[in-house]
């Protein structure tokens, strides 16, 4: 794994200004979200999210793949700028997939009372998520229905 030189703020806000959930933030708020993320490196194979289990925290892949396996057994990949987790935290409710490490990642991690402060802080970042939510919903619903 390359090594990006994420360890101040500034280095996790030029990430994060690549990631299509973040983007439309000002400078200053992606400053914000940098102070509220931890960064984590993962090794291939290691499991981030059970379906089932309470989630405490979302997931921003920086660098690497990993693999979401659904209660219907599909599996989709999601790599650099894709983010997961953040359902558990909006609702309270269990993890609706498990994921697991395909390659070696480079995460930013935001745990639930720094999800909210975030949510708070920048409408924009709502507006986002809610997007997302709602295509991983049609995506969803359309492959149920080729399936009946």
């Amino acid at each position: 794994m390359t090594g990006v030189g994420l360890r101040g703020t500034s280095g996790k806000a030029g990430l994060l200004k690549n990631v299509q959930l973040f983007q439309g933030l000002s400078e200053r708020q992606l400053q914000q979200i940098a102070r509220l993320a931890d960064e984590m490196d993962v090794p291939a194979g290691k499991v981030l999210a059970r379906a089932g289990e309470t989630g405490h925290e979302m997931f921003v892949i920086v660098e690497g793949q990993a693999s979401v396996t659904t209660s219907q057994r599909r599996t989709l990949q999601l790599g650099a700028g894709d983010f997961f987790g953040e359902m558990s935290l909006l609702d309270g409710g269990p993890r609706s997939a498990t994921v697991e490490a395909a390659t070696p990642m480079r995460l930013l991690v935001i745990g639930q009372r720094e999800f909210f402060s975030l949510l708070a802080e920048a409408p924009l970042i709502s507006k986002g998520i809610m997007r997302t939510l709602s295509q991983r919903l049609r995506k969803a619903d359309a492959a149920f229905s080729t399936c009946t």
